[in-house]
């Protein structure tokens, strides 16, 4: 078994996987309670995540190599892979945009809020994320985020929108994306990121 069975499971959510070319994705959805509003404090600065219903959704793209394995081929697929969450989460934004609603996204490459500027950052090995289903393992040298399905082998960022976990549920259809789309899209922000012609 990948995770610790000292971690007592504390996060409940719905779980929905989705079928990919050539990998697998899964989505969780949260109600953001006082709890976790208190834990996030400070990442989105003038939003009272309690003041209305708020909902997390983390999305996990299966990865070919464990992401606490070093190599050229695990950092190429890792950047190309937030790449595509990032395209991901903009087209899941963009229906609560046209909703009114607000929201925001975890760069998955620096942990900070992609619409709001924060000094605070959520990274993907922040201790916070055990709420959310994913354990931290300690490496030694390094930590490493991991979940029950896929083991080490994800990448992950999370959303947080003004919506109940139906209405964010309902919408998590657009995080499904189009896998040859996707890799399209995420060479271009890849490239963008890295100041290198598409």
């Amino acid at each position: 078994d990948i995770l610790p069975k000292r971690h007592a499971r504390v996060w409940s959510g719905a779980v929905r996987s989705l079928n990919l070319v050539g990998g697998m994705s899964e989505v969780r959805t949260f109600a953001v309670d006082r709890r976790l509003s208190r834990q996030v404090d400070g990442l989105f600065p003038g939003r009272d995540l309690l003041a209305s219903e708020h909902t997390v959704v983390t999305l996990a793209l299966q990865t070919r190599h464990r992401q606490s394995a070093m190599s050229t081929e695990m950092l190429d697929e890792r950047r190309l892979l937030q790449g595509i969450l990032v395209e991901r989460m903009k087209a899941f934004l963009a229906h609560f945009d046209d909703l009114g609603r607000w929201g925001d996204f975890i760069d998955p490459s620096t942990g900070a809020p992609m619409r709001s500027d924060s000094s605070t950052t959520f990274l993907e090995c922040d201790e916070r994320y055990r709420r959310l289903g994913f354990e931290i393992l300690e490496l030694g040298c390094c930590r490493s985020l991991c979940n029950e399905r896929f083991g080490q082998c994800l990448v992950m960022t999370s959303a947080w929108v003004e919506a109940s976990v139906a209405e964010a549920g309902a919408a998590v259809h657009l995080l499904e994306g189009d896998a040859t789309g996707d890799v399209a899209a995420a060479g271009t922000t890849a490239a963008a990121a890295a100041g290198a012609p598409a």
